[in-house]
């Protein structure tokens, strides 16, 4: 009888720190809910954007191939737990900036997956130009806790979120490099868990910005200009970014001549 009650009484302990484990996910995913929903929401003018060649608010015929790049991200982030993805170029006007906004608004459709965009091309920032916002932090004095975080990013929509800058940030690739921004980073993925984390960079072959922050992103997406950026350069800056971290694949941007393989170029819409 003792041998049984001992028994139950293991039992009954192991029940009880299940529940309790099962528990915790959702406390800390409402906690983060809260966080995020927590951001001040930043409105947006949809005509603004188009005529900034951002297409993507809405599902439709423009969208599409960037939906299928989104889907195509979000696949490999998935199956290798990939958070955090850097877009890269080898110079710069190759339109970097403007694909990364085209992808973050077609992820912001996305139901229940958070994406958080992070300007951190601080020498140029541009991608308050493309929202036709003016923001008045910088992410300087984030990392270096001078501004809280929730006073300087920006929530659009339900899933989506930005970190802007006004002007450029001095020092900017001891900034990127250093212990600081990795821990900045780890917080704020800890805090408002995002399922990605997106972020936009200096141009790899113009400053050193870029290949001292590649360490504390998982993987990087290059966009290269047709007919502009050379096949030479390409193959530089995708080897300088394998050395560096993963290579999840190369975006031809500006393209004239449509792949007859995809399916996006069929009459669906």
């Amino acid at each position: 009888m003792e041998n049984l009650q001992i028994a139950i009484e293991k039992a009954r302990a192991i029940r009880q720190e299940q529940a309790a484990l099962a528990q915790m996910p959702t406390a800390v995913a409402s906690t983060a809910e809260q966080n995020w929903n927590a951001l001040p929401e930043l409105e947006i003018d949809p005509t603004t954007l188009i005529a900034k060649r951002v297409m993507t608010q809405k599902s439709n015929a423009h969208s599409s191939h960037y939906d299928m790049l989104r889907t195509r991200i979000r696949d490999q982030a998935k199956k290798n737990n990939w958070r955090r993805i850097a877009i890269v170029s080898a110079g710069p006007q190759v339109g970097k900036t403007t694909t990364l906004t085209n992808l973050a608004f077609s992820f912001g459709r996305l139901p229940y997956h958070k994406t958080m965009v992070f300007d951190f091309d601080l020498r140029r920032p541009s991608l308050q130009t493309l929202l036709n916002h003016h923001p008045t932090t910088q992410i300087d004095d984030v990392v270096e806790g001078r501004t809280p975080f929730e006073a300087h990013c920006c929530r659009v929509g339900e899933n989506l979120a930005f970190s802007l800058n006004a002007q450029p940030v001095a020092n900017s690739a001891e900034l990127l490099q250093s212990d600081g921004m990795s821990d900045f980073l780890s917080g704020v993925q800890d805090i408002y868990e995002p399922e990605l984390m997106l972020f936009d960079t200096p141009p790899l072959l113009a400053a050193d910005d870029t290949r001292g922050f590649l360490s504390n992103i998982d993987a990087a997406l290059l966009i290269v200009e047709a007919e502009r950026t050379p096949i030479d350069q390409i193959d530089v800056v995708e080897q300088q970014l394998s050395e560096l971290t993963n290579v999840l694949g190369v975006v031809l941007n500006k393209c004239n001549y449509p792949d007859p393989t995809s399916t996006a170029n069929y009459e669906y819409y």
